[in-house]
């Protein structure tokens, strides 16, 4: 039993990695496959719940919009071969049919909608919008892996804002909910695509840098420290910004390790006066 679910989620995650298009097209086969088999078979035999089939597969993995029209050709097969007596009959049969495959179409495309904002609200911090530490842990990993095969240089760096307390204590967690969204829309504005940033702590949030070394992320460094300055500046926020960056050029590097030894250099900085950056290339 165990087997046979593993092989149909490994079929259904093959089948969402073909994209749209693919199942849209794989869902107008099943459904003119099954209208042959409909025409070719006795008729006293109903196709009705196979052709759920070709709306479900087209609605799930394509578009709204394409399950309906698979619905419309759904019903014109299964009319086809179900002549009714009479008009008024025939308008009911056909009617209903049809409402059955679009109500099928519309509730799964519900549910996939609800599928999907629940599965960004798991990954996501709901104040911030950043990762949380499950999805920063699940992609970053990958990465490293990714990386490590390409003997490729990875730099991570942990964040902590100084006196945040202060402005919770002086303006209101309100403001200090605002401070922490707009450190957040700062640092993401002010990173490439690639780089992935995640809130993991109360006032505390973690970068990713892949394929950059320690020249390359100094750069950066310096210029996101900038804005963040900016930042505190024009909203007149008693904050500041104390960062460790941990650049790994060694294949064994293990994530749990390196977030570790950033919060360390981070924690130092904190102990030498705050608002700072230090920096250490992490080899075995």
């Amino acid at each position: 039993m165990l087997n046979i679910e593993k092989h149909i989620k490994a079929y259904l995650h093959y089948l969402e990695q073909k994209g749209q298009v693919f199942n849209i097209i794989l869902g107008l086969v099943f459904t003119v496959l099954f209208g042959v088999l409909d025409i070719m078979a006795p008729i006293q035999y109903s196709f009705i719940l196979l052709y759920i089939f070709p709306v479900a597969l087209t609605t799930w993995f394509g578009r709204r919009s394409a399950g309906i029209a698979v619905s419309i050709l759904c019903t014109a097969f299964w009319t086809y071969t179900n002549p009714q007596v009479d008009m008024p009959s025939s308008i009911w049969n056909v009617l209903s049919t049809l409402i059955i495959f679009i109500a099928v179409s519309v509730m799964l495309r519900k549910i996939r909608s609800m599928w999907e904002n629940d599965i960004v609200l798991s990954r996501t911090d709901q104040l911030t919008g950043a990762m949380n530490r499950r999805a920063f842990d699940e992609i970053v990993e990958y990465e490293m892996l990714r990386l490590q095969r390409q003997n490729s240089p990875f730099s991570l760096a942990y964040l902590d804002l100084d006196n945040f307390k202060k402005v919770n204590d002086c303006f209101g967690h309100k403001k200090g909910d605002e401070l922490l969204k707009a450190v957040v829309e700062c640092i993401s504005s002010n990173l490439r695509r690639t780089d992935v940033v995640a809130r993991i702590g109360g006032d505390e949030f973690t970068i990713f840098f892949p394929a950059t070394d320690q020249n390359s992320v100094k750069r950066v460094m310096v210029k996101l420290k900038e804005q963040l300055r900016l930042l505190s500046e024009k909203n007149n926020w008693p904050t500041t910004y104390s960062i460790g960056v941990i650049t790994c050029t060694d294949t064994q590097c293990d994530l749990e390790r390196l977030i570790s030894l950033a919060d360390k250099l981070m924690y130092e900085v904190k102990r030498s006066g705050k608002n700072d950056v230090h920096y250490l290339t992490y080899t075995i």
